[in-house]
């Protein structure tokens, strides 16, 4: 469920059917004498982490800078060099952090992640999905690292198409249901053919009817849903195509988000503020990298389901 579609009087009926209270207590406590379905998000209160609609990109180079170095710096999507290279060849694109910050409710988070992609090749086109589980404590990251999403995906000419689906499951029977399909085709990421593969419309299909079906569920909230494109060319207001990790964190204001105060701390894998006082970016984010697959005639298969 899109929280920021409800009414004031919607959000509590649906905040109770979950158990937040406080979030309840917010709604009433800023909207007195007012009439709660007039009122839209967000409610006349502070947006939560996990409220944000918007995300602000920014990009971590392949290029070491210094080697002797903790750091590295973080660019915005937008000013960085596209990497010509990459056209009409084949990428590796693999899920990094996925870091939880604030989602609804205490505790542990059982999230679906659903990657979309459009596999290109020739002059022809596919739409492929990848989608999987992770339980992750809150305040914490997913416990994974350069966790394979597609092997070998086509990029043509101008630009490389992604969209990302984040759903806090909240259903047990969901949560049951979702857990089976961590050891399945998905486990180890999608391995993409040079052409039409008839097997990945079935393989996409299936990914869309989970991420569909657990959406729909009233005690599940999708968390975000952004679309972007990845593309060559100097544009600058859209985001370039390189080797290297893109951050993308989900914030109300992407236009005030100003990468040049954060750098990316090597040793502890986080992001932190320039003057290091602030240990970790508090907002909820995700890392994906992007490279150039190595050897793909040996990885143009699907992966067998266990």
């Amino acid at each position: 469920m899109e929280i920021q579609k409800l009414n004031a009087a919607q959000a509590i009926a649906f905040y109770n059917k979950v158990g937040l209270t406080e979030e309840i207590d917010l709604i009433l406590e800023n909207n007195k004498d007012e009439d709660l379905e007039k009122i839209r998000w967000p409610w006349n209160k502070p947006v939560k982490a996990w409220e944000h609609t918007s995300y602000a990109y920014g990009f971590i180079s392949v290029e070491e800078e210094d080697e002797t170095d903790i750091t590295m710096s973080i660019l915005d999507a937008r000013n960085i060099v596209p990497d010509d290279t990459l056209k009409n060849m084949r990428i590796t694109v693999s899920l990094d952090f996925l870091r939880i910050y604030d989602y609804p409710g205490k505790g542990k988070h059982q999230v679906l992640f659903k990657f979309n992609a459009r596999n290109q090749f020739s002059d022809q086109s596919e739409e492929v999905s990848f989608n999987q589980t992770f339980s992750v404590q809150e305040g914490q990251r997913a416990p994974f690292s350069g966790y394979p999403i597609f092997v070998g995906l086509g990029v043509g000419t101008e630009l490389v198409q992604f969209s990302v689906e984040i759903i806090n499951v909240s259903n047990d029977d969901d949560e049951k249901f979702l857990n089976t399909i961590n050891s399945g085709i998905f486990s180890n990421g999608l391995k993409l053919l040079g052409s039409i593969n008839p097997v990945m419309p079935i393989v996409t299909e299936y990914a869309k009817g989970i991420t569909e079906m657990v959406a729909k569920r009233n005690r599940n909230i999708e968390i975000t849903a952004p679309t972007l494109g990845l593309y060559f060319g100097k544009n600058q207001t859209r985001i370039k195509l390189a080797k290297g990790a893109y951050i993308a964190v989900q914030t109300s204001k992407p236009e005030d988000f100003d990468w040049s105060q954060w750098v990316y701390n090597k040793n502890f894998g986080t992001i932190q503020s320039v003057d290091g006082t602030i240990k970790e970016l508090p907002f909820n984010y995700f890392i994906f990298s992007i490279g150039q697959t190595e050897n793909t005639a040996n990885n143009a298969s699907l992966p067998i389901a266990r």
